[in-house]
C-alpha cells in the first residue's frame, strides 16, 4: 500500500496540475493556483519527509540511529546556493531562468540541483529493490537494477532535449540545433537497450523462472509513472513536485518501519512528528515558493532558491548514508523487525 500504492497520490497531483492553468516564468506569482498547490505539497509532504530524516537521526534517542552521520561540514551545503547566487549577481549577466533571471553560474547550480534531486529519487526506489532482493535472497548482478536506471533516465534525457527544457534557460551539453537528432538517437538507444535486456534475460533463462512479486510491481510502476509525468508535464517545478510526492510517502513509511523496529514511533508521538514536520515545511517552503513568487529582485529570488536547495542537499547527503543496508546490517535488521511488527 505504501511502497507501491503511494504513486496514486502522485497520479492525483498530476491530474490537478494538468487541470490548472499552465505555470511559467511570467505567470509564477503567489496568486497562481499551481504555485499555491506547490506550497501545499512542499509544506505537507516534502517538508515533513525531510523532517523524517531528522527524527530518524539527529533527534533519535538511541546512539545506533545517530551513528555514521556525516560531520558538521555537511551543513555547509546550506550556504552553497546563496553564495553562488551573490557571486552570480556580481559577475554574470542575467538572462531568463526558471524563476525571474540569473546568470550562467547560478543556472549551472540549478542544473546540478535538479540532477541530484532526480538521482536521489531513483536511488530510493533502487533501495527498495535491494530490500526486496535481500528478502528473496537473490545474488549476483540483477537485471532489475539496470532496467530501473535505464527506464528512468530515458524520460529525463528526452525531456532535456525538448522545447520545454529550452524555456528553463538552463545550460545543456549539446547545442539546441542538435536536439532533434539527439532525441532520435536516444529513442533508438532505448530500443536497443530493451532488446539487449530481453536477450540477456532469455540467455540466462530468467524469463521463465521469474517469480513475479512486489519488486517487479514496484519496478513497473516507477518506470511507467516517470515516463508518464515527463510526457504530460512541461514545467520542471511541477514535474519535481509530482515525482517527489510518491517518494515523500514512501519515505514516511520507511521511517515508520525503522522506528517500529526500535519498538517506538517517530519522536514518540505521531502528532508531534507531523506537527513539527509541518512547521519545518512552512519555514522551508514559505520562502522557497511564496518568497520567490512575490519578489521582483533577481538576487533575493536566487538567494532564496539557493537556500531552499541547500536544505535539500543536506537531506540528500545524510539520506545517502543512513539507509545503506550493506554497510550497516543493523539497519536491515531494524527494518525487518519493523515489518514484522
Amino acid at each position: 500500500m505504501w511502497f507501491q500504492g503511494s504513486v496514486l497520490a502522485s497520479v492525483a497531483l498530476l491530474g490537478l496540475f494538468i487541470a490548472l492553468p499552465d505555470l511559467d516564468r511570467v505567470s509564477y506569482t503567489v496568486l497562481h493556483p499551481a504555485v499555491l498547490l506547490l506550497v501545499i505539497w512542499g509544506v505537507c509532504f516534502d517538508g515533513t519527509h525531510v523532517w523524517g530524516t531528522y527524527a530518524r537521526t539527529y533527534l533519535a534517542p538511541d546512539a545506533d540511529s545517530r551513528a555514521n552521520l556525516p560531520g558538521r561540514m555537511v551543513w555547509l551545503w546550506l550556504l552553497v546556493g546563496p553564495v553562488l547566487a551573490v557571486v552570480d549577481a556580481l559577475v554574470f549577466e542575467p538572462s531568463p531562468s526558471l524563476v525571474l533571471e540569473s546568470g550562467l553560474l547560478f543556472k549551472y547550480f540549478l542544473t546540478f540541483a535538479y540532477l541530484w534531486a532526480y538521482w536521489h529519487l531513483i536511488r530510493q526506489h533502487y533501495g527498495f529493490l535491494v530490500l526486496y532482493r535481500r528478502k528473496s535472497q537473490e545474488e549476483g548482478l540483477a537485471l532489475d537494477t539496470v532496467l530501473l536506471w535505464g527506464g528512468t533516465l530515458y524520460p529525463y534525457l528526452i525531456f532535456s532535449l525538448s522545447p520545454a527544457y529550452a524555456t528553463t534557460g538552463l545550460p545543456h551539453v549539446f547545442p539546441e540545433a542538435w536536439w532533434d537528432e539527439a532525441r532520435l538517437l536516444t529513442h533508438v538507444a532505448m530500443g536497443i537497450f530493451l532488446l539487449v535486456m530481453l536477450g540477456i534475460a532469455i540467455a540466462r533463462r530468467k524469463v521463465a523462472s521469474i517469480r513475479w512479486g512486489p519488486k517487479h510491481l514496484l519496478l513497473a510502476i516507477v518506470i511507467a509513472f516517470h515516463n508518464l509525468v515527463f510526457l504530460t508535464l512541461e514545467n520542471l517545478l511541477v514535474i519535481t513536485a509530482v515525482l517527489t510526492l510518491f517518494h515523500n510517502l514512501q519515505y514516511h513509511r520507511i521511517v515508520w518501519q525503522y522506528e517500529r523496529g526500535k519498538d517506538r514511533i517517530p519522536m514518540g508521538s505521531v502528532s508531534v512528528y507531523l506537527g513539527l514536520g509541518l512547521l519545518f515545511g512552512l519555514v522551508w517552503y514559505g520562502p522557497r515558493i511564496l518568497g520567490t513568487a512575490s519578489t521582483t529582485s533577481n538576487l533575493v529570488c536566487n538567494v532564496l532558491l539557493g537556500l531552499g536547495w541547500g536544505i535539500a542537499f543536506h537531506h540528500y547527503a545524510v539520506d545517502a548514508i543512513i539507509w545503506r543496508v550493506r554497510r550497516s546490517p543493523r539497519v536491515a535488521k531494524t527494518l525487518d523487525a519493523g515489518a514484522r511488527g
